[in-house]
């Protein structure tokens, strides 16, 4: 216990069990946990482990407003959960998710961050000077007066940010906060942070962040969950080099004279009179890894999109193994090309993971005896084996991306789109993705990937894009594009940075 003698615990939990309604498992396990007034801890461990379900008990959605049984006691800011309504405790505790869109309540960015405090009853004048402040704290001014639609998934976190601001709370938690969010926004996060703690030393921080290093000047303390439980609670813990140190090293795979099998030619996208796209050119090999990075809101997912046929460009063509498909029906594009999006919930249909993954090829006609091996292989290599009969939106985030790689993969698409597959995945299961990418990649697939993190983008593809304001302006060999993005003055995108 690292709080002053004597103090109230701001979060003082004992016995705590959850099991979600459906599972047989316990997501959290006899914990124990004591968090004083003004001290920041980052609580770390792998996708699935608990830390999301910790940050949900704590801000009072389990059990009220997500269904869960729930044993032990969790008392914050002096509040007994379970006798404290959640709009009682959102008075005092502000909670960012891991999926910003999960909160959002408007239309508006403006909107969104005014929703509190004006739940709160608090005067226009007080409102717009707490709007103003949250905004501008986090790096989001600028989006004042966008639609929460027509945002990128960062520029989403951000208003997210914003918006838990806007509450002025006493304790705010943090869960995955630069997850969505490009090199240069998470580096003003970090900053912000450390910020906060230096400025108001009563602010409590609960920080969930799978790389606790970046947070290590802003923290006093990290806690590990393992399987349910605390495994660890004391000093910040130095696990960077020995978790960069596991990320595997290129294969090399030899290319050759691989044919085409993704083009893009001239194309031109925009949301209104807002051009985001402008003259795109690109093409993805047999057996390639495209990288593809750049600011939130430089054009990458719009890019993606339009591929798959969900957006239809102003101007340009595309063409997959050779063939014109800039006008084919999405129905037609989705039996050749598989796309991951951003957010895992957009592309969730069923109630049972099983149902999840073999929903695709019933569609198309397949019988049970032909692609359940195919489901059962994928549904192993992703550990996701406990969870047939599990609802999808019971998994973590990161297992929610595994599904939904899962679901795309069984019907073995030529051409892999995935937006930040990466987001919500701890090391272990980055470096396990990559090596399957690779795998995938030495069967012939074709695969364009969208990500914020250089280290992971530079071992796992064989070229890198680079984006910026809807153009692209490197195009380059993994191996080089460091020293081209440095040439640029991209420093936050050069890897070891972050």
């Amino acid at each position: 216990m690292l709080f002053r003698s004597g103090c109230v615990p701001m979060i003082d939990i004992s016995g705590l069990n959850v099991r979600y309604y459906g599972s047989s498992e316990l997501t959290l396990r006899d914990v124990a946990l004591q968090v004083g007034p003004g001290e920041s801890v980052l609580v770390t461990g792998p996708s699935g482990c608990g830390k999301s379900t910790l940050a949900l008990c704590v801000a009072g959605f389990i059990p009220h407003a997500i269904g869960a049984e729930v044993t032990g006691s969790i008392r914050v800011c002096g509040l007994e959960q379970r006798e404290s309504s959640v709009y009682r405790i959102a008075q005092h505790v502000g909670l960012v998710q891991q999926d910003p869109e999960g909160q959002f309540c408007t239309m508006r960015v403006e909107d969104e961050v005014a929703f509190g405090p004006e739940n709160l009853l608090c005067p226009p004048s007080v409102v717009a000077s707490r709007v103003n402040r949250a905004l501008s704290m986090a790096g989001a001014s600028h989006l004042r007066d966008r639609k929460l639609t027509e945002l990128s998934g960062g520029e989403k976190q951000k208003v997210a940010f914003a918006a838990a601001l806007a509450m002025q709370p006493e304790l705010l938690i943090l869960d995955e906060p630069t997850a969505h969010l490009d090199p240069g926004a998470t580096r003003e996060i970090i900053e912000l942070v450390a910020r906060m703690r230096q400025t108001d030393a009563d602010l409590t921080l609960l920080i969930l962040e799978h790389k606790p290093w970046r947070f290590r000047d802003a923290a006093h303390r990290m806690i590990q969950i393992s399987q349910g439980a605390l495994s660890y609670d004391g000093p910040i813990a130095d696990f960077e080099t020995e978790m960069l140190h596991r990320l595997p090293g290129k294969r090399g795979r030899q290319l050759g004279s691989a044919g085409r099998v993704l083009e893009v030619k001239g194309l031109w996208q925009g949301y209104g009179d807002r051009t985001v796209l402008r003259d795109v050119d690109l093409e993805v090999r047999r057996g390639e890894i495209v990288g593809l990075m750049g600011d939130n809101g430089s054009g990458k997912t719009t890019l993606l999109h339009a591929v798959m046929g969900l957006l239809k460009p102003s101007a340009g063509r595309i063409r997959h193994e050779g063939v014109d498909i800039t006008g084919m029906p999405v129905s037609d594009r989705a039996r050749r090309i598989g796309l991951i999006f951003q957010n895992p919930n957009h592309q969730l249909f069923t109630d049972r993971v099983w149902e999840e993954v073999v929903i695709g090829p019933r569609s198309c006609g397949e019988t049970e005896h032909e692609y359940r091996p195919r489901a059962k292989a994928l549904i192993d290599r992703f550990e996701l084996s406990d969870y047939c009969r599990t609802h999808p939106f019971l998994l973590s985030f990161g297992q929610k991306r595994r599904l939904n790689l899962a679901s795309v993969m069984v019907s073995n698409p030529s051409v892999l789109l995935l937006d930040e597959p990466f987001a919500g995945q701890d090391i272990a299961r980055a470096c396990d993705l990559i090596r399957m990418l690779d795998e995938v990649a030495a069967g012939g697939v074709g695969i364009l990937i969208v990500g914020h993190d250089p280290d992971l983008m530079i071992r796992c593809c064989d070229r890198i894009l680079f984006m910026r304001e809807g153009e692209i302006l490197i195009d380059a060999a993994a191996q080089n594009v460091a020293a081209e993005l440095e040439r640029m003055g991209e420093d936050d995108y050069i890897p070891g940075r972050l």
